[in-house]
């Protein structure tokens, strides 16, 4: 019997993955309901382009679940607000409620014969998987959902602004179920406790942002937060995390789906395959972690100035493919390097990344 604590995206994977290999396995879930934490809402996942359900298959995973397809955006920089046609869809996932990802990958587990227990009080020291979520807060995110706003629905909007989203972090908005909108400022340490206050400053000042929501009420606000870490090892006492319980999150843009879906999958690989959890994944996606931390330091650094020099030659109605990498060669990754160990050099001197 292999014990999982949380219910979230990374224990659900976990979870899939041990079945399917013939393991009897309990989910322990504090909440009476998967997902009931989250309040709908469609997030992207990095990297993966349009074809989730090929990504998802690749980690032995097949829940039906809702999904929006992005194909334009605006770019908003303090200068420029460029509008732009993306080379490839961007597939968007539902999260929350019974049509989103988590309750999907619940109902494929439910079928595979794992069992749930809510409102369970288990402890770690009880189990053999962590997937809880973060248990610190390194960035949050708040915004608020609206209807009948200006803005079409396979489009989103980033904004780097250092006014509203300090150290490097962004607004956005992105489609929301039933034909609305959400409106989200991201802001990490030590702006944790304005982050409202700026929201509110950037739909008030920024014209494109009044231009969109016009004089449109909320239907209410939301929010969120995130904790990144670097560990050593994601194995303790035996028990190995997965997800943001381990700190698996891009700590430049704040993505932690994939890395959720993909922890979860190994831990799973690890146990019935007895392999070693943490050489599995710093294989994975150690070296994509180090890129964010790296990145983190260098936006921290330069703060919105990076993406008005990054978007430079970008104009309106061009075609951009954001999944290019960025320049490789000995001289990028000595930089890289670099950013990566100033950046926890930082963290040891302010306390936040």
């Amino acid at each position: 019997m292999i014990n999982i604590l949380g219910g979230g995206l990374s224990g659900l994977s976990a979870a899939i993955n041990l079945a399917k290999e013939g393991e009897a396995v309990t989910v322990y879930e504090k909440r009476n309901d998967i997902g009931g934490q989250i309040k709908p809402n469609y997030q992207a996942v990095s990297k993966i382009g349009d074809n989730i359900n090929k990504y998802l298959n690749s980690l032995n995973l097949n829940p039906d679940f809702d999904v929006t397809l992005i194909s334009k955006a605006y770019i908003c920089t303090r200068k420029r607000d460029i509008f732009v046609s993306l080379a490839e869809s961007s597939a968007l996932v539902l999260r929350g409620g019974k049509t989103s990802l988590e309750y999907g990958l619940y109902k494929e587990a439910k079928s595979l014969g794992v069992k749930f227990e809510f409102n369970s009080n288990k402890k770690e020291n009880e189990v053999d998987i962590v997937a809880i979520g973060p248990k610190w807060c390194d960035a949050v995110a708040f915004g608020a959902v609206y209807e009948n706003l200006n803005f079409e629905k396979d489009c989103f909007l980033n904004m780097y602004d250092e006014r509203f989203s300090p150290t490097g972090w962004y607004l956005y908005i992105v489609p929301f179920p039933d034909g609305k909108f959400e409106v989200i400022n991201c802001v990490s340490q030590p702006y944790v406790s304005q982050v409202k206050k700026l929201f509110f400053a950037a739909i008030k000042e920024r014209e494109i942002l009044k231009e969109i929501i016009g004089e449109n009420k909320p239907i209410h606000y939301f929010g969120g937060f995130g904790g990144v870490a670097m560990p050593k090892s994601a194995v303790v006492c035996g028990r190995i995390y997965v997800g943001e319980s381990a700190g698996f999150q891009d700590s430049f843009r704040g993505f932690g789906i994939k890395y959720a879906l993909e922890s979860g999958y190994l831990a799973a690989k690890s146990i019935v395959h007895n392999k070693d959890y943490d050489k599995l994944w710093k294989k994975r996606f150690k070296k994509e972690l180090k890129k964010s931390f790296s990145r983190r330091f260098a936006i921290t650094l330069l703060k919105d100035k990076l993406p008005e020099f990054y978007f430079r030659n970008i104009k309106d109605n061009d075609v951009v493919d954001f999944r290019k990498e960025t320049p490789k060669g000995i001289v990028i990754d000595v930089l890289e390097e670099l950013c990566y160990r100033l950046e926890f050099v930082r963290k040891r001197v302010t306390g936040h990344w």
